[in-house]
């Protein structure tokens, strides 16, 4: 199954990115590209994943999101999930990924955590 990545600029750095369907092996390589411009030339901060449309994440796709998460702190920013649905979190808590990342049920209550951790 294909990989769709919708990218959203909310603020200036902070991004949400969007994606549906199954991230595998094969579509991998299309999301890391993409995370890997949003820090080298968007100069992100904050990076949201909204993967309230994604049916299926490989060990590839978690390495991916660790991937991120590291270089966004290196660079001190973070990463943070949001809406993850059932199958996915099942996955993310199997190798016990989840305690350690920022999560959200929904875009708003993120933007609410950032603009509280901003002092907005």
């Amino acid at each position: 199954m294909a990989l769709t990545i919708k990218v959203l600029e909310n603020k200036p750095r902070v991004f949400v990115v969007s994606l549906a369907g199954s991230l595998d092996s094969t579509t991998a390589p299309a999301l890391e590209t993409k995370l890997e411009y949003l820090l080298a030339e968007g100069g992100a901060k904050v990076i949201t994943l909204d993967l309230a449309e994604l049916t299926f994440i490989s060990s590839m796709g978690i390495r991916i999101i660790f991937k991120t998460r590291k270089d966004l702190s290196r660079a001190g920013g973070y990463l943070c999930l949001a809406r993850i649905p059932p199958p996915v979190q099942k996955a993310l808590e199997i190798i016990e990924a989840l305690p350690s990342m920022q999560i959200f049920a929904s875009i708003e209550e993120m933007d609410a955590y950032l603009a509280k951790m901003q002092g907005l």
